[in-house]
């Protein structure tokens, strides 16, 4: 591959910009340049790609202008990768997956594993990623994004050649291969296996509703998670201070505190805390307008209250908040989106971030948590496929 054919994506913030420090991705591989970079650790990804540009040029790399050069070809790229929204998207998609998989702490290993040129030329294609599971099994992930307006037309397909390369490249690695398809549409994340890929119109794909139901993110720990509605949230009114509500119904108060309540118990663990804010900034059920709570004419709270969408367990002391995934995806989202437009491939990672909702453990003292597990329900599968929960 050409220098110039290269499709780097620019990442940059204020603090790194005031620090002489930028960072970018090329080729799935992450770049640091900047002067404490320097001075700890020499740059060699950065001066291998300067090494293959001198080769391709028939340059010397002593030669300085030799680096002029190679600063104006990767600037020039730069510049028309920033315009790529296919190739910007793609990269969101899978910096979203690492960071997703990440988070959810459920896994040995995660490592990129396309990085570098793979031999024979032409005969493989390294997928995106390889994770070791807890229990581990070992797995090579080609991440995809789909997106098409048409909520009801969500159909992934894959060229034969393409993904006999990334077969082939398994097979030699004697890994299974899967894929992780982002349905941007709807935020979900389904996990696949080729063997669950029919033929559509001649292209081998699956829709999203058989995806669905072959998923195994479960394996990479994600859940569907449910708890008792509401959950609410109140700013608690300064008592000491004036909140008299005038005449026309206005009110000049201090906020002394916020407080947190799953129906009507007030969660205080700061661990409950941190998922009861999780759930209502990123999770499904939707919040109404704020209560003001009143007593002979003075303003003591206002509350937000969450609530699902409808109740599709009445019978039931809970309904789902959602999936794990989706979830992710909203943050991520908030991290990188603006104004329903991508201004950032990377968010930071938060390691671990949901492991508290993942694995089992002691019953919530104010906020239950109910945990369902998709067991994904494929044409090879060994054990009864359904959904179990703990």
């Amino acid at each position: 591959m050409g220098f110039a054919r290269a499709q780097p994506i620019l990442r940059a913030s204020p603090a790194a910009c005031a620090t002489k420090v930028i960072t970018f991705r090329w080729l799935g591989i992450h770049y640091i340049i900047g002067s404490s970079m320097m001075n700890t650790k020499p740059p060699f990804d950065l001066f291998a790609l300067f090494g293959r540009f001198t080769r391709e040029q028939k340059l010397s790399l002593r030669d300085p202008q030799s680096l002029d050069s190679f600063l104006a070809s990767a600037r020039a790229a730069l510049g028309s990768a920033v315009t790529m929204d296919t190739l910007i998207q793609g990269q969101r998609t899978e910096n979203m997956f690492a960071a997703l998989v990440v988070s959810l702490g459920h896994y040995k290993l995660l490592n990129r594993e396309d990085n570098g040129d793979t031999h024979p030329t032409g005969r493989y294609q390294a997928p995106d990623f390889r994770v070791v599971l807890n229990d581990d099994d070992r797995w090579l992930i080609e991440v995809k994004n789909l997106y098409d307006v048409e909520a009801g037309r969500q159909l992934f397909t894959v060229k034969d050649d393409y993904l006999a390369r990334l077969q082939g490249y398994a097979d030699a690695m004697q890994c299974p291969l899967m894929f992780a398809i982002y349905w941007a549409k709807w935020r979900a994340w389904t996990l696949v296996s080729p063997n669950d890929f029919d033929l559509h119109n001649g292209k081998r794909g699956i829709t999203m509703f058989d995806a669905m139901r072959a998923n195994r993110m479960a394996a990479l720990g994600d859940r569907m998670i449910a708890t008792t509605p509401p959950l609410r949230l109140r700013f608690n009114v300064d008592t000491g201070k004036p909140r008299d509500v005038e005449a026309d119904g206005k009110v000049q108060f201090t906020i002394a505190n916020a407080t947190l309540y799953c129906r009507e118990k007030e969660i205080v663990d700061p661990v409950e805390q941190k998922i009861a804010w999780m759930f209502m900034e990123f999770g499904e059920w939707e919040s109404g307008e704020p209560t003001a709570h009143v007593t002979e004419g003075q303003l003591d709270a206002i509350e937000f209250e969450w609530t699902p969408i409808e109740r599709s367990n009445a019978d039931q002391p809970f309904e789902t908040v959602g999936t794990l995934s989706r979830m992710f995806s909203r943050h991520y989202a908030s991290q990188t989106v603006i104004e329903q437009q991508i201004v950032r491939t990377e968010a930071e990672l938060v390691p671990d971030w949901f492991a508290p909702l993942v694995v089992s453990g002691p019953k919530g003292t104010n906020l239950p948590l109910w945990r369902f597990i998709l067991q994904p329900n494929t044409r090879r599968a060994q054990e009864n496929p359904g959904m179990r929960s703990d």
